[in-house]
Parts: C-alpha cells; structure tokens; sequence
C-alpha cells in the first residue's frame, strides 16, 4: 500500500515570508523533498505559492479559514507550519504521528495539575479554561493546552476540524475571553484524537517543539539536545525534535533567507 499522499502549508506575507524562505531551505537542506504550499504576498523559493490577499490577522483565527483553502490542494494530509520552525534533521514518516487519528495536534500541558505555578493561560484562570473545555464537551481526565505553530489534519475532517474549532472559540468569547487559535486548536485535538495522551510532547518529542523559552534565541538551532519548559508546570523534558519551532529566533531566520548566509553545521 502506498504512504498517503502529505504536504507542508503555511500562511507567511511581510517578513514571516522570509522565515518561511529559511523553514523551507533548512528542510531541503536535510533530505525533505515533501511539497510546501505558502499563502503569501511573496515570492518564496521552494514554495508554491498562493496570494493571500487582505486578511484579518487578529487572534490567529484566519489559520481556520486558510485550512479550507489548503483542503482544496491534491493531497490527503495538510501539515501546517508556522513560518518560524526550522528543521534540524529529517522527520522521517511524520504521519505516524497521527496514530490512525484523522488529525494531529501536540497537546503540551495538563491544565487540571494542581502543581502548575501559572494561573492561567491567555488571561483565562487554568480552572476556568478547564470549565469552557468541559462545557463544550472534552470529558478526559487531563484537559491540555497547546502552541499552534505545527498541527496535521486529513483534508476529510478539515471542515469538521474548522467547525469545531469556531463554535469552542464563539462560546469562550461570550464568556469573556476571546482566545488567540491556540485554545481552539486544544479543543479540536481533544474532539477528534482517539486518545489524547497519545499526543501529548513528551510522547512525541522526537519530531517537534515549541523553544518558546529561547534556548536558541537569536540564533537557528543547531540540532542539539535542549530542555523543553512546560509552560503550566516549569518541568524541563529533554529534547532533540527534528522541527524546532524557534519562536525567539525570528531575526535569525530572516537574515538566513539570504543566500549568502552560512548554514551551521550538525
């Protein structure tokens, strides 16, 4: 039986195309030979491109609408990358990480542990960000949160996947916390994975994490081992992802979209 059939997609105008420039180039540079599809108002090497036009960038929430259109491409699985990840080596059959689910979201902290030294999350107390989830239906013991900077979803569930997400978003605004994509991408993840846990970093830390600490700040990754801080809790998990999401490492990524810039060696 052959692999489904995958691509990478992201949305990246003004300066995030330029780290996008440098996602794409880190990935060819390791072997990925997947297609990515850029919505944009560049030119990106190694993309197709598509133009994205006006769009509304508050909250994150045109992530959902762009979905839609990365559904219409001829592929069976869309995997989406926030402009600033970078790869450090091959993933190898990333669509393992979706263990027979239709999608799959990184669940990164248990929301519900009473040892969490932060309150809340996006301004919402933990015990009332629990509360919403349960509200609108997540009934497993542990309620995660999640960073929505890398997330897989087969193009069949994609308007079930944006439904989902929109009406959690809707009833948390009418309760009083208009969150960014982040919580309702959690809440997709809790809807339709099979189990849950399944997803969580610390099961698949080999293949993405979030450095939103900036252990490779101001810098690209180099492919080393690095401590990956839970944001609820502040324990440290080891890790060596083939993706780094390097979220404090923005300039570094847009001054190595130049062709001249030296790459690191691993």
């Amino acid at each position: 039986m052959s692999e489904p059939s995958m691509c990478y997609w992201s949305v990246a105008d003004g300066s995030y195309a330029q780290m996008m420039t440098t996602c794409i180039m880190s990935a060819r540079r390791v072997g990925v030979a997947t297609d990515f599809h850029v919505w944009t108002d560049h030119s990106i090497p190694g993309a197709v491109c598509h133009p994205s036009g006006s769009y509304e960038h508050r909250n994150y929430l045109f992530k959902f609408d762009f979905l839609l259109k990365a559904a219409e491409l001829p592929y069976e699985y869309l995997v989406f990358l926030d402009a600033d990840n970078f790869f450090v080596r091959h993933p190898g059959r990333l669509l393992d990480q979706t263990r027979d689910a239709p999608i799959h979201v990184c669940l990164e902290s248990d929301c519900t542990q009473p040892n969490n030294v932060r309150p809340d999350w996006w301004g919402c107390p933990l015990s009332r960000y629990v509360q919403l989830m349960r509200d609108c239906g997540v009934l497993s013991r542990s309620v995660f949160n999640t960073n929505a900077g890398f997330w897989i979803v087969h193009r069949d569930v994609a308007r079930r996947f944006v439904d989902l997400a929109m009406e959690f978003w809707e009833y948390c605004n009418c309760q009083g916390f208009p969150f960014t994509e982040e919580a309702p991408l959690a809440y997709v993840g809790h809807m339709l994975l099979g189990n849950p846990y399944a997803h969580t970093l610390a099961m698949n830390r080999e293949i993405w994490a979030s450095d939103w600490t900036g252990v490779f700040a101001d810098r690209l990754p180099d492919g080393s081992s690095w401590n990956f801080t839970d944001y609820m809790s502040g324990d440290n998990i080891p890790v060596q992802s083939a993706i780094v999401h390097c979220m404090r490492s923005k300039k570094a990524m847009v001054a190595a979209a130049s062709p001249i810039r030296k790459w690191p060696t691993y």
